[in-house]
């Protein structure tokens, strides 16, 4: 199998100038989810997120100028939330979303995103970091198990308020 390139791209924390751009990628996951939620929801929630950011952290990946065919601008985003747990002994970190536009899949962004949210729940002392996947997506998983993480065996239930 050839290796993909990966993409040159700078991680950093979201913005408020974001958000449009964010919004506009987590259209794709919601409409691909079924969801509820709508991108007015979307946004009150990283907005919510950005001013309280004990509540979890959202990093944006951005394309740099010199990079191959891609634009510069953001090409993907992560959100991830925080919560504490006494069975993991502590604060943990959740991957609530994560999102890699078409032209910058398969080039490392989903991974980088990863790697920096990995990086942030070490400097922030977490004591495990997780994420939900839904069935049939390949390319999380295959960008998950390149960052260490193992597939746990659980059932999740849940009731929609």
């Amino acid at each position: 199998m050839k290796a993909q390139p990966v993409a040159a791209v700078k991680i950093r924390p979201a913005g408020m100038q974001d958000i449009d751009k964010m919004c506009e990628f987590v259209e794709e996951l919601l409409v691909k989810w079924d969801a509820r939620a709508t991108r007015r929801d979307a946004r009150r929630v990283y907005e919510h997120v950005m001013k309280s950011p004990d509540l979890g952290v959202i990093l944006v990946a951005e394309t740099l100028a010199s990079s191959s065919d891609q634009k510069p601008g953001l090409c993907g985003f992560a959100y991830a939330s925080y919560e504490w747990r006494s069975e993991f002994g502590g604060e943990t970190m959740e991957l609530v979303e994560m999102f890699v536009e078409q032209p910058a899949r398969s080039a490392g962004v989903g991974r980088s995103l990863l790697n920096a949210l990995i990086v942030c729940g070490r400097e922030r002392d977490i004591h495990r970091f997780s994420c939900q996947v839904h069935p049939g997506n390949s390319a999380i998983e295959r960008a998950l198990e390149s960052c260490g993480l193992d597939p746990e065996r659980r059932t999740v239930w849940s009731l929609n308020l």
